[in-house]
């Protein structure tokens, strides 16, 4: 196979509970018949219902006074939608301290905003009919108040009120529907209202992740509607996300793009995954045609965390997780945050695991305009028995419930990962934003590939990697810069982004030996590890390759009025690699320009409509060690894609969004030559689609996330006249899936929960001659939250392929067995 596999400054706020720990109440709604969700759950439930977010806070000693006058004019952009959401996106903005009670906006909805307007006037167009009015207290904060009740009130006032900071309140809870109203940001871009992205996009939540008790991201792309089920890099944790079509699996870490190689990342450190259908390279660089994964890193909460979970993945994998977090200081400047996990046991197959994670955060508002935050990850995994690769001669169903790896086939990691990022103000016209971020990994890979033979038997290949090292570093700097021309505003943005990945091997690198036995599949777990030579591991470190990636972008996010707007850019994009050591001795380096426009219009509040064009220079890639030519550098690649597409808000906590699209590049394929391969690239491979996804509360009761993909995908030309008109490898032209909760009226702190995930069938090999079934899969389980000891008390369950369905998850990695998994989190 190929290529071996933020942020709005933040604001300080009062985070002081009044007496203990408050909560939303569990709504009790109007009982709706079972039967209104039992077509969407078809075949089973999840029972499942969220802890409610506490979010009470008051006001107990002096603010600061604004960074800003209270007559100066900002350019403000804020989405309409709940007016909770809305009012934390103008704390952000405006650097202000704002204080409500939660019954005073609950299901209030604002048209939102958009212009040049002082803090007072934003906050009363937000509040508009709302029965509510803002007063400026002595300190400079602003309190919320039912109209003609309002008086001024002293500064050291204590009242029972939530004071809010946008960036550090959480969105996508599951009482929202999972919806988050703004993303952290895409690429220069920076922050941004999700509806006004001129992208197709889709966000995944912490909460959703907890709530199916999912180990890694595999479980979580297996149920959005823009992603085919990867298959999870077994050392790293990395997904192989297929998108649009095609796959990518360079992650992109806190808005930093990096290599996949090395790049381990674990679920207990994530907020939220950012999820970009389409072309992605003018943002982030080379390598992502079909679209771009942006893992969101978590941040210190406002109201101290104190929660413990133990849970069991499947099999005996026993964990237990701690999140902690809080403020340091009254004042709320200064925040920190710990997530802690030990995992160990066997998989529901056999296949024993032990993993150790440590993910630490500190962040803080150094001054009322700069915020800095560190961040350092430690992961120490390790897996035996991993599930060999298959190369079909015939695509034939396999036992997924079975393990067929001997416990040597095996895999370790060691990963130290640090970030940091800046974001000043200095002005209402300028913001600077920057990050940096390194990882150091130590891995070792003992692999089986099995090789089908006329006979149903297997003749096994296996590979010894000894420890490699892999450094990965990246960063970026931007400027923004707010202007108008006549009657037209800009947002200005001016950066650099750059990634930079060393590989280190030892010695003669990766060991390869073919057997010449001839094994049934009940016998593979049996075979005994082979003498790898007197010389494997040997030696010491050395570099292989380098590889580096470098953006130097402009982009423009241009308002005409309230209902046009426009985004341009362009980015000067550069691509090297260099080769050294077993790979040889080589080097190249490729730079483009390459362009972005986008036109979006707004024909009524809640609909944004958008056309856009896109060009990435795509990364070369080393071609991976299963194919005869492994270590040749493939020459860097350009894509471009054509979008239109419609985001409507049909209600404050439901979101539609459709897309067509059109995506042309190179075509890579494997020349399938026997006994091994080559990994080739030539030709027009064209992936023309529409995409739609529903996410939210289409009920009080009913929460929704589903959607499907529909393409029409092939290779238009081809050194290879047979290869035109032949479909794309490992690429479903059809996908449709729907995950749904149904809180139970009469149950207070039950909902129910089903999922259904389609996805249709696709070839193996690029003369489409092995062709891949298509498979749906079904998910159930149980959720139930309580008080225990005056504790927050939340029970888990899923059943994960409740059918037990054998299917493939591409063409040489078998799916997921039916696995059940729960967890019990409590606070302390």
């Amino acid at each position: 196979m190929p290529f071996d596999r933020r942020h709005a400054a933040r604001r300080f706020i009062q985070p002081c509970c009044q007496g203990q720990q408050q909560s939303r109440p569990v709504s009790l709604f109007p009982v709706h018949p079972l039967a209104q969700i039992i077509a969407f759950l078809s075949g089973g439930f999840i029972l499942s219902v969220s802890l409610p977010d506490p979010a009470i806070a008051q006001i107990v000693a002096q603010a600061p006074a604004d960074s800003q006058t209270s007559t100066a004019r900002q350019y403000y952009n804020i989405p309409a939608g709940p007016l909770a959401s809305a009012l934390r996106s103008l704390a952000s903005s405006a650097g202000l301290l704002l204080t409500f009670t939660e019954g005073q906006i609950s299901g209030k909805t604002t048209g939102g905003l958009r212009g040049q307007y002082t803090v007072q006037e934003a906050l009363a167009h937000l509040l508009g009919n709302s029965g509510l009015q803002v007063t400026r207290l002595a300190n400079g904060s602003y309190v919320v108040q039912k109209m003609s009740t309002i008086e001024p009130s002293p500064a050291n006032v204590t009242l029972p009120l939530m004071t809010v900071s946008a960036p550090t309140l959480k969105q996508g809870t599951a009482e929202e529907g999972y919806q988050v109203s703004n993303i952290s940001g895409i690429g220069l871009w920076g922050e941004r209202s999700l509806r006004d992205t001129p992208y197709s996009m889709s966000v995944v939540p912490a909460d959703l992740i907890e709530n199916v008790n999912a180990q890694n991201m595999g479980q979580i792309f297996k149920m959005n509607p823009l992603t085919q089920e990867p298959f999870i890099q077994n050392f790293t944790g990395v997904p192989f996300v297929t998108i649009r079509g095609f796959q990518t699996s360079s992650p992109v870490y806190d808005g930093i793009h990096l290599y996949a190689n090395g790049s381990a990342v674990s679920v207990i450190e994530i907020d939220r995954v950012e999820i970009l259908s389409g072309t992605s390279g003018f943002l982030y660089g080379g390598n992502r045609v079909g679209g771009a994964v942006n893992y969101v890193t978590k941040n210190s909460t406002n109201i101290p965390l104190r929660r413990l979970t133990f849970g069991n993945y499947g099999g005996t994998q026993f964990y237990g997780h701690a999140d902690i977090g809080g403020k340091f200081d009254d004042r709320g400047r200064f925040g920190y945050r710990a997530n802690l996990l030990y995992q160990g046991g066997d998989t529901a197959i056999g296949e024993p695991i032990n993993q150790k994670v440590a993910n630490i955060v500190l962040d803080g508002h150094l001054t009322d305009t700069l915020y800095a935050d560190v961040k350092y990850t430690y992961n120490d995994y390790s897996k035996e028995a991993t599930q060999p690769l298959f190369y079909m001669r015939e695509r034939i169903s396999i036992d997924t419930s079975k393990r067929y790896s001997p416990k040597w086939a095996s895999n370790d990691l060691e990963s130290h990962k640090a970030y940091t990022s800046l974001h000043w103000d200095p002005s209402k016209y300028f913001t600077l934003r920057s990050a940096f971020f390194y990882q150091d990994t130590r891995m070792r890979v003992n692999q089986i590939s099995l090789d089908e033979q006329a006979n149903k038997t297997f003749i096994p290949r296996m590979t010894n990697s000894p420890w490699e090292k892999h450094e990965n570093y990246g960063g970026y700097i931007y400027l923004d810069s707010r202007f108008s021309t006549f009657a037209v505003d800009h947002k200005l943005t001016l950066g650099y982004s750059s990634t930079f990945h060393e590989m280190l091997l030892r010695g003669n690198g990766t060991v390869y030996l073919s057997g010449n036995t001839n094994f049934l599949l009940s016998e593979l777990k049996n075979i005994a590890e082979p003498d790898w030579g007197a010389s494997f591991g040997s030696g010491s470190m050395a570099t292989a390759y380098t590889a580096r990636n470098d953006n130097i972008l402009i982009g423009d996010d241009i308002s005409f009025n309230d209902q046009w707007s426009a985004m341009v850019g362009l980015n000067y994009a550069t691509t090297a690699y260099k080769l050294d050591g077993i790979y040889g001795d080589s080097n190249y380096e490729k730079s483009k320009l390459t362009p972005t426009a986008s036109l979006l219009y707004k024909p009524i509040e809640k609909v944004t409509t958008y056309v856009s064009y896109m060009e990435a220079l795509e990364a070369s890639i080393i071609v991976g060690n299963t194919y005869a030519n492994r270590g040749e550098v493939l020459s860097p690649l350009l894509s471009k894609q054509y979008e239109v597409g419609l985001k409507y808000d049909i209600n404050p906590n439901l979101l539609l969004s459709t897309a067509l699209f059109r995506i042309e590049k190179t075509n890579r394929y494997s020349d399938l030559a026997t006994p091994i391969p080559r990994y080739v690239q030539d030709g027009l491979q064209v992936h023309n689609g529409v995409e739609l996804v529903l996410t939210g509360k289409v009920t009080d009761n009913l929460t929704i996330m589903g959607g499907g993909t529909l393409m029409d995908i092939g290779v238009e030309k081809s050194n290879d006249p047979a290869l035109e008109g032949k479909k794309p490898t490992n690429a479903a032209s059809r996908m449709g899936k729907i995950y749904a909760e149904y809180a139970l009226p009469w149950i207070p702190g039950l909902n129910l929960t089903g999922g259904i995930y389609y996805t249709g069938e696709r070839y193996a090999n690029v003369a489409n001659t092995d062709k891949i079934p298509s498979y749906a899969l079904y998910d159930i389980g149980a959720r139930y939250t309580t008080r225990v000891l005056d504790k927050a008390l939340i029970v888990r369950l899923n059943v994960i392929n409740l059918t037990g369905r054998n299917y493939w998850q591409d063409q040489y990695n078998l799916g997921v067995p039916r696995t059940i998994a729960f967890s019990v989190s409590t606070m302390f």
